[in-house]
């Protein structure tokens, strides 16, 4: 009997842990989903994509090697478009944050990249699906920039994509203007290349991607590609966040009409360029967070606010068709082509821009 009633109190306390177990994970599911179901309310709210089904679809197609068009190659074989899913691609990535490394052995690493001077790539094994323009606003950020082409040339290598990095920076003297620089990088990169590139990357120089699977490629909306950055604990500080590294179609600049020209100093261009986008009736798409992970180089905090961006971005909905691209005034001052990028420096009157009737 003592026997028999143990038995029967252990199989008591066997059958409650389990529904214990059961009831717990059920509050995690529910849970999860309510979670969903307000992350799915929030993003209609802010007019944005959350691209994870796309995503899904992305990876469950890695083994797909089905091409869409032909070519002729050099030697008259059939050459094929590149995969839509890179074979190459190998996902998270360790970053070597080493300040001591020179372009020259940057140069050296990449050697059997086969990089063009000016830092230009294309696949020759297949036609890339993707013709890239990565602009990079820039000023006293050398070995950013140095840890930035040491990673970036090798990821874009794995995704098959023609591309071309163009760094632009004002002379010295004179005010930083990144949204100004962006627009003239979008302008200069297609002037220097016959008007081929229909994809622009805007990227911050000390922004690495952690994960080679974020295809540096653009969709039919507007894409945050920074969506989850180191110094933010690779969250969103908040949902209609803009800034860091964006991508967009020539067509899709145009709309908008590129960036405004009138964010001197820190802050501001971003939403401003976020707003525009909306009021162009574009949305805003991202990789989920897993994949859109970025590692932030440390370096020296800008500390010139822009006094007068919050007065600027109330007047967007007024301003960004007479504004931008399409208003823009500026002088090439040099283009310098090295093996791993090209330089294209500049100079602008900040006086100009700021007393132009549209402000």
């Amino acid at each position: 009997k003592v026997l028999g009633t143990i038995l029967l109190l252990l199989n008591l306390i066997s059958f409650l842990l389990y529904l214990t177990v059961k009831t717990s994970n059920t509050i995690i599911l529910n849970d999860d989903r309510d979670d969903k179901r307000n992350e799915k309310k929030n993003k209609e709210a802010t007019n944005e994509i959350d691209l994870t089904d796309d995503n899904q679809s992305f990876l469950a197609i890695k083994s797909d090697k089905t091409f869409i068009s032909h070519a002729k190659s050099s030697n008259g074989s059939a050459k094929s478009q590149c995969a839509l899913i890179p074979e190459k691609l190998v996902g998270r990535l360790r970053i070597d944050v080493n300040s001591t490394i020179t372009f020259e052995e940057i140069e050296n690493e990449t050697r059997n990249l086969n990089i063009e001077i000016g830092g230009l790539w294309s696949p020759t094994e297949c036609i890339a699906r993707h013709k890239v323009a990565i602009i990079i606003p820039y000023r006293n950020r050398e070995t950013n920039l140095k840890i930035f082409l040491r990673h970036i040339h090798p990821i874009l290598f794995r995704q098959q994509i023609n591309y071309g990095i163009f760094v632009i920076e004002p002379i010295q003297n004179i005010s930083f203007n990144r949204g100004l620089l962006m627009n003239i990088g979008f302008i200069e990169s297609l002037k220097l290349s016959n008007d081929k590139w229909n994809c622009f990357i805007f990227h911050d120089v000390d922004l690495i991607p952690e994960d080679d699977r974020n295809i540096y490629s653009c969709p039919e909306q507007p894409r945050h590609m920074s969506s989850a950055v180191s110094t933010f604990h690779y969250r969103l500080p908040y949902e209609t966040i803009f800034g860091g590294v964006s991508a967009l179609t020539k067509e899709q600049m145009k709309k908008v009409n590129g960036f405004s020209n009138m964010y001197f100093g820190w802050g501001g261009e971003d939403d401003d360029f976020r707003a525009r986008i909306i009021a162009s009736g574009l949305q805003v798409s991202r990789y989920p967070l897993e994949i859109g992970r970025y590692f932030m180089v440390n370096h020296p905090k800008d500390q010139n606010v822009n006094p007068e961006r919050f007065k600027l971005l109330n007047k967007v909905k007024e301003r960004f068709k007479i504004e931008g691209i399409n208003s823009i005034e500026y002088k090439v001052v040099e283009v310098l082509k090295s093996n791993l990028y090209t330089k294209i420096i500049v100079s602008y009157d900040r006086n100009l821009i700021l007393n132009k009737k549209h402000r």
